[in-house]
């Protein structure tokens, strides 16, 4: 009996060790403990460069650019004297984007990183974006979107160019009982104004209550719609070695969560298509809308002309990092308008786009681009990013 109980001890002591030992696999395959370190997150860090660099030296900051599920669509061919942005028309996002409307709002973000940085390192840049209207399902060969032509200049560093490693996306809570306050808003809406761009900020309760109704019924339109959610989901990354591997998508680590929800998630097996679908909703509607002071919308003249596109991913950027540099945090909420597209590419009759317009009243303009900006409780974490190497195009 004794050595039969001394057996079962020493094989239950086994099985114990053994499913620790998993455990602590799995959460080291997860990346439960890693968050914001490795090769995937390395540009974050050398995102300067130095002279040795060249004209390739202010791409490092290009390539933190805001973009759509941090798809990263662009490419760079460069020369002596100029650089080329290329649409990475592979890297969309399907029935989401089906203009690739937002592919190029995050090719004018890289743009406007990159012209900050151009300045910062001693060169003018001169941007000639394309012309063209954007159309349904291009194929997927690389599109000249921008010619950016350098010349020498006295450098100047402002707080934007500072604020490019720092800004992140932030999908957590934000401070309710902290107000933006209306001449900031003034000052950010002023930055970005121009003839082709115009911003326009929701304080208003009633009118945040109502452009809050329109996201939400515009994320719930999405989620019922299996092609776009499918669309969305080929873009999530989880587990350490996934996220090494792609070096891009929406991750975990940048979901918002409490640094105890984040590891719990990790741990946790993937939750499938509905239901992460599910949660996004919950999240869209009980953490991002019900804690924002303040929404805002982007308008041009034409959502579709490529330039108004690239014009309106160049103002973003600018806005969200002059945010950055007041301590506020930003998130997209752009789902009325990806509705917009996804309804024109089936040929239904679009209503977020004319109740945008006429909640923020702005006749003769379109909405392009929705987002929420605040004080965060805690900060963001950063995305992955592909290495300068991987989108240089010879």
């Amino acid at each position: 009996m004794a050595t039969h109980r001394r057996a079962l001890v020493i094989g239950g002591g086994a099985a114990v060790g053994l499913v620790l030992a998993g455990s602590v696999y799995r959460a080291w395959d997860r990346g439960v403990w890693w968050s914001g370190e490795g090769i995937a997150y390395a540009p974050w860090q050398d995102w300067q460069g130095q002279a040795a660099d060249g004209f390739k030296r202010p791409l490092r900051a290009a390539i933190l650019a805001s973009n759509p599920h941090d798809t990263q669509p662009w490419l760079f061919g460069v020369e002596d004297g100029a650089i080329t942005v290329f649409a990475d028309r592979s890297r969309h996002l399907g029935s989401f984007d089906p203009f690739r409307r937002e592919m190029h709002l995050g090719l004018g973000a890289a743009v406007e990183n990159l012209v900050l940085a151009a300045r910062a390192f001693g060169w003018g840049a001169e941007v000639v974006p394309a012309d063209g209207t954007l159309a349904l399902s291009p194929d997927d060969t690389p599109m000249a979107a921008v010619r950016i032509t350098l010349a020498p200049m006295p450098a100047a560093r402002n707080a934007l160019f500072a604020a490019i490693p720092n800004r992140h996306t932030h999908r957590g809570p934000y401070r309710a009982d902290q107000a933006v306050g209306g001449e900031r808003l003034k000052r950010l809406a002023a930055l970005v104004a121009s003839d082709a761009v115009r911003v326009v900020f929701v304080e208003d309760a009633s009118a945040r209550s109502e452009l809050a109704a329109l996201i939400v019924a515009a994320t719930e339109r999405i989620i019922g719609d299996p092609q776009m959610s499918t669309d969305s989901a080929r873009w999530y990354r989880t587990g350490r070695r996934d996220i090494a591997a792609h070096r891009d998508g929406v991750t975990i680590d940048t979901a918002g969560l409490s640094p105890l929800m984040t590891a719990t998630a990790k741990f946790m097996p993937d939750l499938d298509a509905q239901s992460a679908d599910r949660y996004w909703l919950a999240a869209t509607k009980d953490t991002e809308l019900a804690t924002a002071p303040v929404l805002g919308v982007i308008l041009v003249r034409d959502r579709l002309d490529m330039r108004s596109a690239i014009a309106a991913g160049r103002a973003w950027q600018m806005l969200h990092l002059a945010a950055t540099a007041e301590g506020l945090a930003a998130q997209p909420l752009n789902q009325p308008v990806e509705c917009t597209d996804r309804s024109a590419m089936i040929g239904k009759n679009d209503s977020f786009g004319p109740a945008i317009v006429k909640l923020v009243a702005a006749p003769g303009w379109e909405p392009t681009f929705v987002f929420r900006l605040g004080v965060a409780e805690r900060p963001a974490g950063p995305s992955p990013r592909r290495a300068l190497s991987e989108v240089l195009r010879s």
